[in-house]
């Protein structure tokens, strides 16, 4: 009987643990390798919620207007506008993971690290794209 109570409480953790919250060096490891490096400007975000059974997804478009340049893989340049675009699910009930990527608000003005084609760029650091791990 002990045995079988200690399989079932293995298979309720498990799922949790394949699922955890990074070390701060893995996204500050994701910064520096980042392919642009930039200081923005949040002009307008949009989103589109999707409600599924256990969390709600929404999907954010952001306009931002680039302050300044650390490094750009696609040549932006100060002044430019760019399009990000990228989602974020919120589970109905507490589950440990990756930090989510943080939803941005018109105005804000916040590093960037991103990853992109030169017409829309996504978080290249995950839930820390937008803030810089010291």
């Amino acid at each position: 009987m002990r045995t079988a109570i200690s399989w079932v409480l293995l298979l309720l953790i498990l799922p949790g643990a394949a699922r955890s919250e990074l070390p701060p060096s893995a996204y500050k490891e994701r910064q520096e390798q980042a392919p642009e490096a930039l200081t923005i400007k949040v002009r307008s975000v949009s989103k589109i919620e999707t409600i599924e059974k256990r969390w709600k997804e929404i999907h954010f478009t952001v306009e931002a207007e680039i302050q300044s340049v650390e490094r750009s893989a696609t040549r932006l340049m100060p002044g430019s506008t760019i399009k990000i675009s990228y989602g974020q699910r919120q589970h109905f009930e507490p589950m440990t993971g990756p930090s989510e990527v943080p939803a941005l608000k018109e105005g804000q003005v916040c590093p960037a690290y991103l990853s992109g084609d030169g017409r829309v760029y996504s978080p290249a650091a995950g839930g820390y794209s937008f803030e810089t791990v010291r």
